[in-house]
């Protein structure tokens, strides 16, 4: 993954779990024009968006999802780190 597409989803990640809906799908656009390849990084993220939106968080098994959507260790720390 690109190193700016990173950062932007490392921010979309961490917003995710802050409960922050509209903020994660301003990082995971903006990580998705600086790397069209994290195209299910970017499902999951819009996913947890949705859940965020209808039940005020994000289910368990989402977060596992996004565990297996990211492409390493780094991006895996930061979900696990933000997973409430």
């Amino acid at each position: 993954m690109d190193a700016k597409a990173r950062a932007f989803a490392e921010e979309a990640i961490r917003a995710v779990g802050r409960a922050d809906a509209p903020t994660a799908r301003t990082f995971i656009a903006q990580a998705c024009e600086a790397d069209h390849h994290i195209g299910p990084l970017a499902d999951t993220i819009y996913l947890a968006c949705a859940e965020i939106d209808s039940e005020g968080g994000v289910s368990a098994s989402t977060w596992n999802t996004l565990a297996d959507a990211v492409d390493s260790a780094e991006l895996l720390a930061v979900v696990e780190g933000s997973r409430t």
